[in-house]
């Protein structure tokens, strides 16, 4: 084979694995960040939402309902912005920013960003017969004893709600929000 028939060969055989590297590489940067901001968006709304099916049993009329989000700045700063000027049944919203557990009895609803979950198990253990809603987008959280876990399926936000959790803190949920989460229990050790 002469060397200009090779040049050609390896040519095509060059311009087929970038055409193979461009289809299996990730989207673009924007494309990623677009998804990120739609995914933040999407939790920051979730938030809202779970506490509008939530009821307190002592929270005064009036008083507000204090969100709290520790370790995820984005779902903070778009949960301010979708809430803007929104009650619930009356009840002003107010963004709390713990920065330790011993805040967290203050709180309404607690979202912990996943990432965060090990550095605060002690912190959960403690709040767990609490009248506060615990919502993570960590994996296993309702399982281990939150009541709301984030998580995608094939694309989509999704939820699953731990029943014995919300039993536990006192709360009571919608049965419209019920039927829309995957419904579990806590994890038995055998």
């Amino acid at each position: 084979m002469s060397f200009g028939a090779r040049l050609r060969l390896h040519g095509r055989s060059a311009a087929r694995v970038l055409v193979i590297a461009a289809l299996a590489a990730p989207a673009s940067a924007r494309d990623v960040d677009a998804q990120v901001a739609k995914d933040v968006a999407v939790k920051a709304a979730l938030i809202y939402n779970f506490a509008k099916f939530t009821e307190w049993p002592a929270l005064p009329p009036g008083d507000p309902i204090v969100v709290c989000i520790v370790g995820n700045d984005p779902i903070a700063d778009a949960y301010v912005a979708a809430v803007r000027g929104q009650k619930i049944s009356g009840h002003p919203l107010d963004l709390g920013r713990p920065r330790d557990s011993g805040e967290w009895p203050g709180c309404h609803v607690l979202f912990i960003a996943g990432a965060q979950l090990r550095r605060f198990e002690a912190g959960l253990a403690g709040i767990k017969a609490a009248p506060i809603l615990t919502v993570s987008d960590g994996e296993g959280f309702a399982k281990s004893g939150g009541i709301i876990e984030l998580y995608v399926e094939k694309g989509l936000m999704r939820f699953a709600i731990n029943l014995d959790a919300v039993k536990r803190s006192g709360l009571s949920l919608s049965s419209r929000l019920l039927g829309l989460a995957r419904l579990t229990r806590d994890a038995t050790v055998d």
